[in-house]
């Protein structure tokens, strides 16, 4: 059953006839600007997202689970709460409990499955268990010197993990419980408890695949928090869809045998986190699991017998395989929250290629062992073909936090005060195919929209090919050099970074290094104005503008100025080693994007992502704002050869700098 969900009709009901609707100035980007979910300050996590069809209504909701303590992360208390959307992700009704407060629930993630009748019918996994629970004769205080202090309160469980079931579009969750066992393996058997407790942690929503439901899990070794040797591990119960009392389900622990994934290197040996796919239709037992580590690189392992057993794990690179082994570019990400999932196929697609989506932090920074870098999630778009092999696109930002960070304060530890940006995002497609996703700063849970038009150009980023128009203010060629009026283009004044604008500025090159260094400059486009600001006269000038030059690295960098201080300067990492001084034609795009105070750098095809460094974009200044930029200078002093130049007054998108390069070489 396919249910369009209601739009808001009334919206613009007050409107005059004939008067434009109302044009929203909020980017959609900012954190801020999703609407929120519920705020009650304490601590959310693990907030997840359904469409369900709504029998009473007559129309689809949004349903979202989350759990929440009114203290912090891994705190006493935690309980696990259902909410719904009845208007699209604008209003959310109060918090339900799931469960009783006796013991803790945490770590819910619903699973949507339609019945046979056509009816829609919700799962809903988690974790229940008494909070901090010492082994056996040991002082239960964390003044004990016995054991490693028990910080959190959401890692221990007896039993396994639990499930209920809602049959009225998460309305309610039923009276009773249902165990899914866990097997106990070498890593349960050797911690405080000897297995009598486990430590586990559950961060993937189930997904159904081959008709079998599958979850990842990490466990963790001394259930006291993501601590280092965590494994990974995968829950399936091929018969839980079909039977008529779930009781009767059956539950597989994967891989088979007594260890788990776990990390290709990094000190902490960890498998944090972890997610598990299908990767396509045409191969069903091919499954592909990704978790975080604290290296700066995301761990990666395919199996190809339903989980049973894995090939050796790697770190993941844009190819979808090892380095060396056909990967060439890391996907880089600290040990932060990312969220892969399917996409939907389009109702006439037969070609067997799967599409995913997943947000990501896109650095590699490593500092407090791995809890840094969250201010900035980057979305990327993956495709599997009939090899078996999800390759993924360049991202584009998603979705950025510019407020109070808290990562900077004194009582900072790994355990908890980890919340500098969004993170824990789950996704959802719409009945009318909108994407959508709910995320938190662990202070407050926000539903947010993807731009189609975002979508759109990730989805087709691999073959793509044109010159944008849309704010294009100058198009200057060394071909019609000899043009009027083409020889000295007018530049535009670019817009003021503090309004949430921004620019590009894309050259199109070639040259060999020793002539580039001996004369470098290849745009200059600065002022030279009065430094009065409303005040009496002054001889005093300022010069405000940009210029792009190349360094004595041989990179290409970009410096801005707005004469009274605010500046920056921002330079490829990676041209030197990608050849660019190599005698061919090659396009770099400088993006400055205002809205999350980000400035990128795509070289021919790729996003630049710093090489050996642990990022390849950077933040500017706040401040940074008006910089003219409409006295032009091309190639005033340049040893190589400049043969295109473009500006453009907004930001354009990592894509659209890709097709530009792509449509150039062409």
């Amino acid at each position: 059953m396919i249910v369009r969900m209601d739009s808001d009709s009334s919206r613009f009901a007050d409107a005059p006839a004939g008067f434009a609707p109302f044009a929203s100035r909020v980017d959609p980007r900012d954190v801020k600007a999703g609407s929120v979910v519920s705020d009650r300050n304490g601590y959310y996590d693990s907030q997840n997202i359904v469409a369900v069809y709504d029998k009473e209504l007559g129309a689809a909701v949004l349903s979202v689970v989350l759990h929440h303590s009114e203290n912090r992360e891994g705190g006493p208390g935690l309980q696990l709460f259902g909410t719904r959307s009845a208007d699209n992700g604008k209003t959310w009704s109060p918090l339900v409990p799931i469960d009783s407060p006796d013991r803790q629930s945490h770590d819910g993630y619903q699973l949507l499955h339609r019945m046979a009748d056509g009816s829609e019918r919700l799962f809903v996994f988690y974790g229940w268990n008494h909070g901090s629970q010492y082994p056996p004769g040991a002082e239960a205080t964390e003044a004990s010197d016995s054991l490693t202090p028990l910080r959190r309160t959401d890692m221990q469980l007896d039993e396994g993990y639990w499930f209920r079931v809602s049959d009225d579009a998460g309305r309610t969750w039923g009276s009773q419980r249902y165990l899914v066992p866990v097997r106990r393996t070498r890593i349960d058997r050797d911690n405080p408890w000897g297995g009598e407790t486990m430590g586990m942690f559950l961060c993937d929503k189930p997904s159904v695949i081959d008709g079998a439901v599958y979850m990842a899990f990490q466990k963790t070794r001394d259930g006291a928090g993501e601590t280092p040797g965590s494994e990974v591990f995968f829950l399936r119960s091929s018969n839980l869809l079909h039977v008529s009392d779930l009781n009767d389900a059956v539950w597989e622990t994967l891989p088979i045998g007594d260890v788990g994934l776990q990390a290709p290197g990094g000190q902490l040996c960890l498998g944090e986190e972890p997610h598990v796919l299908a990767v396509n239709d045409r191969l069903p037992a091919r499954l592909f699991s990704l978790w975080r580590a604290e290296t700066g690189q995301l761990a990666a392992a395919y199996s190809n017998d339903a989980g049973r057993s894995w090939g050796d794990p790697f770190w993941l690179t844009y190819e979808g395989l090892p380095l060396g082994e056909g990967g060439h570019h890391l996907i880089k990400n600290p040990r932060g929250s990312i969220t892969p999932y399917r996409l939907r196929a389009a109702p006439d697609s037969d070609s067997g290629v799967a599409e995913f989506v997943m947000l990501f932090y896109n650095n590699g920074r490593t500092d407090r062992l791995g809890y840094t870098g969250r201010r900035v999630y980057w979305i990327t778009v993956g495709r599997s073909g009939d090899d078996g092999v999800i390759t993924w696109s360049q991202p584009e930002i998603a979705l950025y936090w510019d407020g109070q960070g808290f990562e900077e304060r004194p009582d900072w530890n790994a355990d908890w005060a980890i919340v500098d940006g969004p993170g824990y995002p789950d996704w959802v497609e719409l009945p009318d195919g909108t994407l959508a996703y709910v995320e938190s700063n662990k202070l407050a849970v926000r539903y947010h929209e993807v731009e189609p038009r975002l979508l759109q150009y990730l989805r087709a980023q691999h073959t793509l090919s044109l010159v944008p128009s849309e704010g294009k203010v100058v198009d200057w060629s060394a071909h019609n050099a000899g043009n009027a009026g083409n020889a000295a283009p007018r530049g535009a004044v670019l817009p003021d970074l503090r309004s949430g604008g921004g620019f590009t500025i894309t050259v199109r090159l070639s040259g060999q290094l020793r002539s580039a260094l001996d004369h470098r400059v290849l745009l200059s486009a600065f002022s030279n104005v009065t430094a009065a600001l409303g005040e009496e006269p002054t001889s005093k000038r300022t010069t405000k503008g940009y210029e792009v030059s190349v360094t004595d690295d041989g990179e290409i960098e970009l410096f801005i100025t707005d004469g009274f201080g605010a500046q920056m300067r921002h330079a490829t990492c990676v041209a030197v080693a990608s050849r660019i001084w190599d005698g061919d034609d090659h396009t770099v795009s400088f993006i400055v994007d205002g809205g999350p105070k980000v400035v990128s750098v795509v070289l021919d095809e790729r996003l630049d992502d710093g090489g050996a460094q642990p990022q390849g974009w950077a933040f500017h200044s706040r401040e940074l704002g008006e910089i003219s930029g409409s006295e032009l200078l091309v190639a005033p002093d340049f040893g190589g050869e400049l043969l295109r130049v473009l500006v453009y007054d907004r930001p354009l998108l990592t894509t659209e700098a890709i097709v530009l390069a792509r449509s150039l070489r062409t």
